[in-house]
């Protein structure tokens, strides 16, 4: 323990300084008040200046009325206790040490050792202050008295100021475009994200489910678990939280640390659960020397459930990897291969039983939520290898969804109570099939989901609250209610349009947090009591997605009430239908004076990745679409507006090499088409606008350019454009110098991403072109652009080959010979050139949609 309180009796209250993680706690006695800040330093920008403090301590001591004995005792033990400590003196304070750990404990005043701790009674009066420092150097376990130099208060109080400024800053940090506001909901909001990035281990980028042990789920009880590891199945949840609470860096860094297991250990060794470090092996261990919480036998370390097979978790994992590219627009191509195993393991398991979601240690069952989640990993591979083109065996990934499908629908909806079960055969609720509609599996006004929705509440409810389930699970005892389960509810009641119900469950939950907006695991509502690990991030991510589905709700009514109001026949509405259908020019799209200037090097990709959060920012994860037309006039898109204006003093010339000037013009066209469809107010096709690429325009270095202009000028080196008597660029063209000197057929392929969903490059660079131009072709063909069909002895081929058949060379043959070495299947770019000269080529009517891909 670490002790600081009045020596006399004394109340308290405490509260975080706002928008932070900073703890005060104030302590009243019949003769003063004091103030205790604790904090923990966090890394600053310059890693080499703050060194080992980021594993520092502070508790600031501040008597702020009267006077006060205040009591100090600290009280290390190390190893759970199992080892012994001991004390010896440093300047201005102790090193406590065990055989292989330490803790050093320095003041601005003195401390007594005793037998088995050391401590202190101050007599402070109003004024006085006093900084204690506590910390180890986790790297080794060892702390050098190097690292505990003496502190004076004003460097306390400064590394509580950059503290301070930490928190907020990061609290402020916008990398995703997401821009709620969350009204009365802001400040357990922003707790919640405060939480969850105490939580984030950022050297691996996992994230623990709580930070504590053994905080039992029934008082006196067994079951007490160890909850200071990362779980897969954390994941999507965890990603979704995050990226709408607008931090990308995080959600980037959990996914790398997925993505490096998968490269590592495969589908068939995955566990449920690793160290925050990846440790695999996480042998459970039961303290018996140890009392536990009030009491609450047997303390444990480590968690056995880490060795359970549960099925569910290949859905968890790519139901992320959907959502990564639904946000951030991309799946990298060298990722796609560990999760097309994951779908190859499905296929071939799916059918076994398992521990389920919630880790039974009783036998294995046919879970409906597992069997679910093996859907769910089968869908969304299916969308994601059609939207980027990767290979996969769709057949039998199609009829395994839908056997899954089937057999669930068949086996897990018990008929006599309306209602899906648990398991295969049970009549036992689960709270878990409230994501059935969550995760697509069926709509929400499907009359299986409303009676299960109902049926679940009616069995599983106590005093408004949701248990996990109610039966036989191989443990002795019972638990308390599970909080994120009431959240899946309140999602649910939102998407079935029962709002007044959901809000009222919202606000009954809220009550379940602690004086500071923390939630636990679970509740007892009887003794309004929290039990469980804590804070539990589960809790604060569902707390967080409750809250956003609330207001997207109301967002969604507010607008269709002025829809409402706003007549198809007004001005307005005419206006910008005239400007549609009427092929006059449109305004020059970045008008305007710039506000903030960007180096010609990074204009581009600053144009690029702005473009490309704007997108992620509008992804309508319930319709699985890009809401271009809600984009203009939010703050992301107004930002975009202001940088592309910089593009008016841009100088063309100073791109010197053929990879400059693709890598440029590329980045430059996807964004001006996307820009002109936002300015345009389209909602699906880019045909919704006469003569769309001809009429929108940037104006770049003086000279004016729209999407044909840099798509035939330019990319196409000048050539004439398909149906057209002549070229873009006449002679005198002041734009004429900028054109490529020779075309590559592979700019089609990534010309494409700018009417529909990107391939998996979320920016093009001059570094990497060559490279990134073949993906490109490779997302382009293998994603539908190019259909073998061998019994007809038949190629079916996007229209742009017809349309641009010059420039994949002279004849037929050429163009399968050319097309064949980017299918991924080696047997069918083999039958392609084998057959070219007997194969009939038919095209494809073009799908001009912008959200065709996006679609799966």
């Amino acid at each position: 323990s670490f002790v600081i309180q009045p020596h006399d009796n004394f109340n308290s209250v405490a509260e975080y300084l706002p928008r932070t993680n900073i703890l005060i706690t104030r302590f009243r006695t019949r003769t003063g008040i004091m103030k205790l800040t604790d904090f923990m330093l966090v890394p600053a920008e310059d890693q080499e200046e703050t060194g080992n403090k980021r594993h520092i301590l502070y508790r600031l001591i501040e008597l702020e009325q009267g006077e006060m004995e205040v009591l100090v005792r600290f009280a290390p033990r190390f190893n759970y206790g199992r080892s012994d400590t001991s004390f010896r003196t440093i300047d201005n304070g102790f090193m406590a040490e065990s055989e292989d750990r330490s803790l050093a404990l320095i003041t601005t005043r003195e401390l007594e050792k005793h037998d088995k701790n050391i401590g202190a009674i101050w007599h402070l009066a109003a004024g006085d202050k006093v900084s204690l420092r506590a910390g180890s150097n986790i790297a080794d376990g060892q702390c050098g008295t190097e690292d505990f130099k003496p502190t004076d208060i004003a460097a306390a109080e400064k590394d509580l100021s950059k503290t301070r400024e930490f928190w907020h800053k990061w609290l402020d940090r916008n990398e995703t475009g997401r821009n709620f506001s969350y009204s009365l909901y802001q400040e357990m909001v922003e707790r919640s994200a405060l939480v969850l990035k105490l939580l984030y281990f950022e050297p691996t980028g996992t994230i623990a489910a709580a930070g504590t042990t053994s905080l039992p789920e029934e008082l006196g009880g067994i079951r007490n678990w160890d909850y200071r590891f990362t779980w897969v199945r954390d994941a999507a949840f965890a990603l979704d939280a995050l990226f709408n609470l607008g931090h990308l860096s995080e959600m980037e860094g959990y996914f790398r640390w997925l993505d490096s297991l998968l490269s590592e250990s495969g589908p068939e060794k995955l566990r449920v659960m690793y160290g925050l470090s990846g440790e695999a092996h996480l042998r459970e261990i039961e303290l018996n020397h140890l009392n536990g919480y009030k009491g609450s036998k047997p303390v444990r370390i480590g968690n056995s459930a880490a060795r359970q097979r549960q099925m569910d978790i290949y859905g968890e994992l790519m139901d992320t990897a959907l959502k990564l590219s639904d946000y951030v627009g991309k799946i990298k191509a060298e990722q796609w291969p560990a999760l097309q195993k994951i779908c190859d393991y499905v296929v071939n398991h799916w059918h076994e039983k398992d521990s389920g979601i919630w880790e039974v240690r009783g036998a294995q069952r046919d879970f409906v939520y597992s069997k679910i989640m093996c859907w769910v990993a089968l869908d969304r591979g299916i969308t994601i290898a059609r939207r980027y083109g990767f290979p996969a065996d769709f057949a039998r990934w199609e009829e395994t969804r839908s056997a899954i499908h089937n057999q669930v629908c068949e086996k897990g909806f018990n008929q006599e109570i309306q209602a899906f079960v648990q398991s295969y055969g049970s009549d036992q609720m689960d709270s878990s099939n409230l994501l059935i509609p969550i995760l697509g599996f069926l709509p929400f006004d499907d009359p299986r989901i409303i009676s299960t929705v109902d049926a679940i509440t009616d069995a599983l409810s106590r005093k408004g609250l949701l248990y996990r389930y109610q039966g036989e699970d191989g443990l002795q005892g019972e638990e308390g209610a599970f909080l994120l389960c009431s959240f899946w509810l309140v999602e649910c009641l939102v998407r079935m349009g029962r709002h007044t119900e959901a809000e009222a469950l919202l606000h009954r939950l809220e009550g379940t947090a602690n004086h500071l907006g923390l939630f636990s695991e679970e509740y007892d509502a009887r003794w309004k009591e929290a039990l469980g690990n804590f804070p539990q991030a589960f809790t604060h991510i569902g707390y967080v997605k409750s809250v956003i589905s609330i207001l997207e709700a109301r967002e969604t009514r507010n607008r269709n009430r002025q829809i409402e109001k706003d007549s198809e026949f007004s001005l307005r509405a005419f206006k910008q239908s005239a400007l549609k259908l009427l092929p006059f020019s449109m305004p020059v799209l970045n008008e305007g004076k710039p506000g903030q200037t960007f180096s010609p090097g990074e204009l581009a990709s600053v144009l690029k990745s702005r473009m490309n959060l704007l997108r992620g920012a509008f992804f309508d994860t319930v319709k699985g679409r890009v809401a271009y037309e809600r984009m203009r006039g939010s703050d992301i898109y107004l930002e975009y507006v202001e940088a592309a204006r910089s593009l008016r003093e841009f100088d063309p010339r100073i791109l010197e090499t053929r990879e400059e000037k693709i890598a440029f013009w590329l980045n430059l066209y996807n964004v001006v088409v996307i820009h002109g469809v936002v300015e345009m107010g389209i909602k699906d096709s880019v045909r919704e606008v006469t003569r769309f690429f001809r009429r929108i325009r940037y104006c770049i270095g003086g000279n004016y350019y729209t999407p044909d202009d840099i798509e035939h000028g330019i990319l196409r080196a000048n050539r004439r454009p398909p149906n057209a008597l002549f070229r873009l660029f006449g002679r005198n063209d002041p734009r004429l110098p900028f054109s490529l000197e020779k075309e590559d057929p592979r700019i089609h392929f990534a010309l494409v991403c700018a009417s529909s969903s990107c391939p998996p490059i979320d920016l093009y660079t001059s570094e990497n072109i060559d490279q990134e131009l073949d993906q490109a072709a490779r997302s382009f063909l293998n994603g539908g652009g190019l259909v073998l069909k061998k019994r007809r002895m038949e190629v079916s081929l996007s229209r742009i080959f017809k349309w641009y058949k010059k420039d994949f060379g002279n004849s037929k043959t050429d163009l399968l010979c050319q097309l064949a070495d980017y299918l991924y299947e080696s047997e069918s770019g083999n039958f392609l050139k084998e057959h070219r000269k007997k194969l009939t080529i038919r095209y494809q009517q073009y799908d001009w949609r912008l959200n065709r891909k996006n679609q799966g």
